[in-house]
């Protein structure tokens, strides 16, 4: 039985290391402007590694054009080189929940029409900004201009002759985003243990692995703390070493498969380090439980152990965020609610764990 559990938990594992990386395949790698080649304008070219679900082009506002792409793998999280001229005075980047938000500034003074269309390479995206009359912007922004002033200023035409100005310049990243889904796997080392128990015995070192989920919420706290759930499927080894002698045995084990649903809390750091706590209650079923004796004989103990044990986690972490990839140590305990056995067996002890693992999320 333990056998199959593992086996179809590290099936598992593959299937959602394979998936993901499968999925996270469409990037912005960085954004880069030039004159058209009409001298009319400018060109804003949004370099992808493939060319995204669909992109939309609007124009709320006369001095911002809103240009989104639709993936449901982008975000921001990485740096995005972007090329700016002088008619561009700010570039924000955001999160949405299918894909990412880019906003333009203009110049004041300067006015473009803007349309949209995939590049001859099948890959990129580019943004074309036509020179334009106030009113001409207005009308695809779809206002009505009330107010115009005598002389209108000259858009500041870019020749042949003069260079774009390619400066690499800081972007803001604002955190438009809905609600984030991130999936990957994480293993590491367990201590377990009983507690409220009336005999002797030792610690159980043992492993534990899984998948997990981590829900991003669309909203932060104060001092801009992210708040998330984080929940998966983990398989446990709890019980104990060493116990008195009226258990006949060398070690009692219990495997169980785990579900917690976590509050995690994070703050985010500067290199792509963000600090997080977590707390939630898990529900666990068993897998196996089983009496080891020194010769290596087992003995099932299901009969006497209950199926499902309910508790609280807790614990603390780090994740690092990698370009796409985001890497996670976290140290956690629980404890049980439930007794081990079923109450006509019951002494009153109840599972305790602790463990450290290593993981990672895309």
């Amino acid at each position: 039985m333990k056998f199959i559990s593992r086996s179809i938990f590290l099936s598992l594992l593959f299937i959602t290391v394979g998936v993901t990386t499968v999925l996270a395949q469409t990037e912005l790698q960085r954004i880069s402007t030039t004159e058209r080649a009409d001298g009319l304008g400018l060109v804003v070219r949004y370099h992808m590694t493939q060319l995204p679900d669909s992109f939309r082009v609007s124009q709320p506002e006369l001095n911002r054009i809103e240009m989104v792409l639709f993936s449901m793998d982008l975000n921001t999280d990485s740096v995005i080189p972007i090329s700016v001229t002088p008619h561009i005075t700010e570039i924000d980047l955001y999160n949405l929940l299918s894909g990412i938000g880019t906003d333009l500034y203009i110049k004041d003074g300067t006015y473009f029409v803007a349309e949209a269309y995939p590049d001859v390479n099948g890959r990129d995206v580019l943004l074309s900004l036509r020179f334009a009359t106030r009113e001409e912007a207005a009308a695809q922004a779809g206002m009505v201009v009330t107010e115009i002033p005598d002389e209108e200023p000259e858009p500041d035409v870019i020749t042949g002759d003069e260079p774009v100005d390619s400066e690499q310049l800081p972007v803001r990243v604002t955190d438009r985003s809905g609600v984030s889904l991130t999936f990957g796997a994480q293993g590491g080392l367990s201590l377990a243990n009983v507690f409220e128990a009336t005999f002797n015995r030792d610690f159980r070192s043992g492993i534990t692995f899984g998948f997990t989920i981590d829900i991003g919420l669309p909203y932060r706290l104060p001092y801009n703390i992210r708040p998330s759930i984080q929940t998966g499927v983990n398989f446990t080894e709890k019980g104990f070493d060493n116990p008195s002698r009226r258990f006949d045995g060398v070690s009692i084990e219990f495997d169980y498969i785990e579900v917690p649903v976590l509050a995690k809390f994070t703050y985010d750091l500067s290199y792509g380090l963000s600090p997080h706590i977590f707390l939630g209650p898990y529900t666990a079923f068993m897998v196996s439980a089983e009496r080891v004796r020194e010769d290596g004989s087992r003995r099932d103990l299901d009969d006497t152990t209950r199926e499902v044990d309910v508790g609280l986690i807790g614990g603390a972490g780090l994740d690092v965020t990698v370009g796409d990839v985001i890497l996670n140590v976290q140290a956690r305990g629980s404890f049980a609610f439930t007794d081990v056995q079923k109450s006509e067996f019951s002494d009153g002890e109840k599972h305790i764990f602790m463990a450290l693992v290593l993981g990672l999320r895309f």
